[in-house]
């Protein structure tokens, strides 16, 4: 007799399980992969150039590690669990002269996978420049294949 009361209690009380599963689980876009094709950064500014990009905590990285952005999420901008605005950012230098790149984006989760779309500045000396990258989430395997295989098929003969 008693096991059917302990089931019964554990029916009613899963509810108050899965709502703390869900709270503890990463905040978007924490933990996912984006395939990106970003525009306004190459030679011709027209061109799409396909990378992958990766989010932890703090920062969001290429597959490769060798580039790296700070990012946080947007305060006072609509967020829900479908919708999250966010900020990358990060400086660098390169030939003794500081890089900086500003932007703002967003992913959008509207089924099994979501979309990220961004638009930022990048700022060097009196130069400035406006890009962009739109991607869709992906594993980090196959994230990888997809920018070979982007890079094979658009490469010059």
């Amino acid at each position: 007799m008693r096991q059917p009361t302990a089931i019964l209690l554990l029916i009613a009380l899963s509810p108050l399980f899965l709502v703390s599963t869900a709270q503890a689980k990463n905040p978007v876009p924490q933990g996912r992969t984006y395939f990106i094709l970003v525009m306004g950064l190459g030679e011709d500014p027209y061109s799409p150039e396909a990378d992958c990009l990766t989010f932890d905590a703090t920062q969001a990285c290429t597959l490769d590690g060798g580039t790296c952005l700070d990012w946080q999420r947007l305060e006072g901008q609509t967020q829900s669990d479908r919708e999250v605005a966010f900020a990358l950012s990060t400086q660098f230098e390169e030939d003794g002269i500081t890089i900086t790149i500003e932007g703002q984006g967003r992913v959008d989760s509207r089924g099994a996978r979501s979309s990220i779309s961004y638009v930022a500045q990048a700022r060097a000396l009196d130069q400035k420049m406006n890009f962009g990258f739109s991607g869709r989430q992906i594993g980090p395997s196959r994230c990888t294949q997809m920018v070979a295989d982007f890079q094979a098929q658009n490469s010059a003969p």
